[in-house]
């Protein structure tokens, strides 16, 4: 029983293995990186195929890119605001301020 299963195994091994082996891509031929990312909520369920996959993937990674790029621009304009914001203040009302702020990170917890 023992050598019937193994036999069984050992087949599967080497069949999937001539599968494997004949999937490779011809020498010389361009092989495209597989795009990594992860599907919107319940698209799974959608039987999309890799090439779907793959597309949408890249359309997100092009998104992300412009999105960053425009996360990092507001980024900018909170800290300049912030910057000019105490501008506004006097010296006294600046030294209230740093202390409030200090009094409420000794109490946050």
């Amino acid at each position: 029983m023992r050598t019937m299963i193994c036999s069984a195994f050992l087949a599967a091994a080497m069949f999937s293995g001539t599968v494997l082996v004949g999937q490779a891509p011809a020498p010389g031929a361009k092989v495209e990186p597989k795009a990594k990312g992860q599907l919107p909520q319940n698209w799974k369920n959608l039987g999309l195929t890799d090439k779907q996959i793959q597309d949408v993937y890249k359309i997100q990674a092009k998104h992300n890119e412009e999105i960053d790029k425009l996360e990092a621009k507001i980024k900018e304009h909170k800290d300049q605001m912030s910057k000019e914001r105490l501008e506004v203040l006097t010296p006294e009302q600046k030294k209230r301020l740093e202390e409030i702020l200090k009094g409420k990170a000794g109490t946050e917890k």
